[in-house]
């Protein structure tokens, strides 16, 4: 008769292979990514606020009101931090890196280029897409962090507050896109990292809530916006 030992030892190896899988699959499984796409933004972003609203709202379920208010208030912040699909249109201008309302079309002279440059600045509100796309195709040669204040975002100072510079080589030449904080929006995330090869339209990043954003393109470049005028992400 096959001694026990050696009849026990497939099993064993079963086990073993079966625990191995196992292993494999759950260190595998993101549950971020395992929402529906509408949702893995507000979560992965937004967790940490919407989170403790949701808690308290369960926690003070005996007031109805109060606890609809924070229930409320939870689905505005992911609302706010929304990021639809925005499959750019086929087309070798520019495109807008951010939701929201032209406030200033310059010339300005950028510090890190060391050359002059267009420069289209825009005005996030609570009610735009706070997600930032890169408005031509490049590749990032250069993030850059300024410290600053936390002015209205619509104030003139604005500019110097607190911000995330990406710079991207282009076939336009160099090309810039600035994340400004603000007021309220004072967390800005970064999405790319020095030497990531981008395409129009991909996401850079994200600004929580809101604020401004710039775009600087080379000086030669003809602005096709105005003051005033509505643009979104990708699309405009």
């Amino acid at each position: 008769m096959e001694p026990a030992s050696c009849r026990a030892a497939p099993r064993a190896r079963a086990r073993a292979t079966l625990r191995k899988r196992a292993g494999r699959t759950l260190s595998r499984f993101d549950p971020v990514h395992s929402l529906p796409p509408s949702l893995r933004r507000p979560v992965a972003e937004g967790w940490a606020i919407i989170a403790p609203l949701l808690a308290a709202a369960l926690a003070l379920r005996r007031w109805p009101q109060v606890s609809a208010a924070l229930v409320a208030a939870a689905l505005l912040v992911g609302a706010a931090l929304r990021d639809p699909e925005r499959p750019p249109p086929e087309t070798d201008d520019a495109l807008a890196p951010a939701d929201g309302r032209v406030v200033a079309v310059d010339q300005v002279w950028d510090d890190h280029l060391n050359a002059p440059m267009l420069e289209i600045a825009i005005f996030l509100a609570l009610w735009h897409v706070h997600v930032q796309r890169a408005p031509l195709a490049g590749r990032v040669i250069a993030t850059r962090s300024y410290a600053g204040s936390y002015l209205p975002a619509l104030w003139p100072g604005a500019a110097g507050n607190y911000r995330e510079a990406t710079y991207l080589d282009t076939a336009w030449g160099p090309c810039a896109v600035t994340q400004i904080a603000g007021l309220l929006a004072r967390r800005i995330v970064r999405w790319v990292d020095e030497g990531d090869t981008l395409r129009q339209g991909q996401r850079l990043g994200m600004i929580k809530f809101g604020s401004r954003v710039t775009l600087r393109l080379p000086a030669g470049s003809e602005p096709l916006v105005s003051i005033g005028e509505e643009v979104r992400a990708s699309v405009t």
